[in-house]
């Protein structure tokens, strides 16, 4: 009976360390940024964005991986910012390998630009500070990052940072 309510007490104990410790996405602001006007220029050394951009006025860069609960559950999201004509989305598969990429792509029906090749990415990764997956770096169209979002995003989270 003693053990039966200490493993009780230990589960319900690491339960509320979880639900007290949950924050939603952190939205970083320019003066917080440390990637504030960080060049992403070289993003169109590795894909194919140069020649898709039109009447887009912001350019929205996820990082992702196939095993990434997180990233499942903002796909949809991002598959709905990518219809948008004001936005050009486009995926970094951070962690993962090209192959579970393609399946998650092809599982989703992700129809935006993502880049699977692991050394593409890691060329990227390595010009602006990033801590985790999901994140999202939102670029003007000189390919400036204008703000970071760490966590899942939301249609309704880039419209209010394109306002």
């Amino acid at each position: 009976m003693l053990k039966r309510n200490t493993i009780l007490s230990i589960l319900f104990v690491i339960l509320s360390i979880t639900y007290f410790s949950y924050t939603s996405p952190l939205v970083q602001k320019p003066n917080e940024n440390n990637n504030f006007n960080v060049n992403l220029s070289s993003l169109s050394e590795v894909s194919n964005i140069g020649n898709r951009l039109t009447n887009e006025s912001l350019i929205v860069v996820n990082l992702w991986a196939s095993w990434c609960i997180p990233c499942i559950e903002e796909v949809d999201e991002l598959i709905k910012i990518s219809e948008n004509n004001k936005y050009y989305v486009i995926g970094l598969l951070v962690d993962d390998s090209m192959k579970n990429g393609q399946d998650f792509i092809n599982e989703y029906g992700v129809s935006y630009e993502n880049i699977l090749n692991e050394d593409h990415v890691e060329y990227l990764l390595a010009k602006f500070n990033w801590t985790g997956i999901p994140t999202t770096l939102i670029l003007n169209l000189d390919y400036d990052i204008i703000q970071t979002i760490n966590g899942p995003v939301s249609f309704e989270m880039i419209s209010d940072i394109a306002k």
